[in-house]
């Protein structure tokens, strides 16, 4: 195995890490703030949802770019490992954004509240689905968009949430393994 190899599964997996670190953050954070306005003043919980999301989205995709160019941009890694690391990063992308987006969903569903009524959420469902209409649009009808979508939301749910568990089990497992040294 060469030494660009070695770094380049590195960028990969840190990469990983890193996505999976900002996804449960940016999932925990919205969910807390965004019920937290949603139990203290439920008329307002739109603008709040608003304005919460629009920082998260942008603080994500701030995140991201800055990831993507310090990896294609490094030097200690082969133009095949950026390549890799972009591509996977772009794969990303959607599961990485739709994370505050679904804690938003989760905050308005626990307090009964309607999230199509925040704009930045229905905006977000507008420019997915422009993305991915035409990724579909010659091979398949209406239907399966919104099957797209509905797919969409489960897979990025479950890449997320099994993301930020790979990366915070080594800390459960290792603050609940250890044994205090008087009782060794």
């Amino acid at each position: 195995m060469t030494v660009g190899a070695v770094s380049g599964g590195r960028l990969v997996s840190r990469g990983f890490s890193h996505f999976a670190a900002a996804w449960f953050a940016s999932f925990g954070i919205t969910l807390v703030v965004v019920f937290a306005a949603a139990v203290r003043a439920r008329s307002s919980l739109y603008d709040i949802t608003d304005r919460v999301l629009v920082i998260a989205l942008i603080s994500l995709a701030i995140g991201w770019f800055v990831s993507v160019g310090m990896a294609v941009f490094s030097d200690r890694v082969s133009a095949l490992w950026k390549l890799t690391y972009a591509a996977l990063a772009t794969a990303m992308l959607l599961p990485l954004l739709w994370a505050p987006v679904l804690a938003s969903v989760v905050a308005a569903w626990l307090t009964g509240a309607v999230i199509e009524y925040s704009a930045v959420y229905a905006q977000f469902r507008i420019h997915v689905a422009q993305i991915l209409f035409p990724l579909s649009a010659g091979l398949v009808h209406a239907d399966l968009i919104d099957a797209l979508w509905n797919g969409f939301q489960v897979v990025a749910t479950i890449i997320g949430f099994v993301a930020s568990m790979i990366s915070i089990w080594p800390l459960v497992t290792g603050r609940l393994g250890r044994v205090p040294s008087s009782q060794a």
